[in-house]
């Protein structure tokens, strides 16, 4: 299947505040360009939430005395959820895969080193792994898993303060966030049920659809072409 053509956008990135929460927001030509594709890709609510998901990922891996390249993480922040739209869609892999694929496309389309692209690719397939793979995956892999996983199903309170979290909410309101987010991977599962084995996005998928589930694990075992 080809891939989607990278969307040109004119939108402007200027109203974006130069930090949010005591976190700066990446400014560079990239991180622009960036910008532009995922507000002409995502309905606004899911463009907030990647910039949360960048926001509260940083001040989580500040907590765990990270490093990262701010310009990749923010990139790989920005189309982590590519893949839930069906302009990204393939038709059988799962929406982090497309997703990733999509924003590789992207930044070689802006001629960023292959080496960065990679770093990109891996930041949004694994943002919703297995801690333990992603976190041996790099820093920029391990803050979009972690700002994502705090925007969509909290993270301890010990770890970002209150006035923070206000202040980023504030700055970019969840509009019905649960609500329609469930709404879109629902949707996605319902249009590729089978598309997320492995993945946190398993079980929903089998209860949308669970007549295309049906091989189990030990179905599969006695399958094998083994006598025993």
């Amino acid at each position: 299947m080809a891939r989607p053509a990278i969307a040109r956008s004119t939108h402007a990135t200027g109203d974006l505040p130069l930090e949010v929460a005591g976190v700066a927001i990446p400014r560079s030509a990239l991180a622009q360009r960036a910008v532009s594709l995922a507000r002409d890709a995502c309905p606004e609510f899911l463009f907030n939430h990647c910039i949360r998901t960048y926001v509260f990922g940083t001040l989580l891996l500040k907590s765990k005395a990270g490093t990262f390249r701010a310009e990749d993480a923010f990139v790989a922040a920005l189309l982590h959820d590519l893949g839930l739209l069906t302009r990204y869609a393939s038709a059988n892999s799962s929406f982090e895969i497309d997703g990733a694929d999509a924003a590789e496309a992207f930044m070689h389309a802006q001629g960023a080193p292959a080496a960065d692209a990679d770093i990109v690719w891996h930041a949004v397939e694994m943002h919703d792994g297995k801690w333990a793979v992603t976190r041996r995956q790099g820093p920029e892999a391990m803050l979009v898993a972690l700002g994502a996983g705090a925007d969509v199903v909290g993270f301890d309170p010990n770890q970002i303060d209150s006035k923070q979290v206000s202040e980023t909410v504030r700055a970019f309101p969840r509009l019905q966030f649960k609500r329609r987010f469930t709404d879109l991977l629902t949707d996605h599962c319902r249009r590729k049920p089978t598309s997320q084995r492995a993945t946190w996005l398993e079980g929903l998928c089998r209860a949308q659809a669970p007549a295309a589930w049906g091989d189990t694990v030990e179905q599969a075992i006695e399958a094998a072409p083994f006598a025993e």
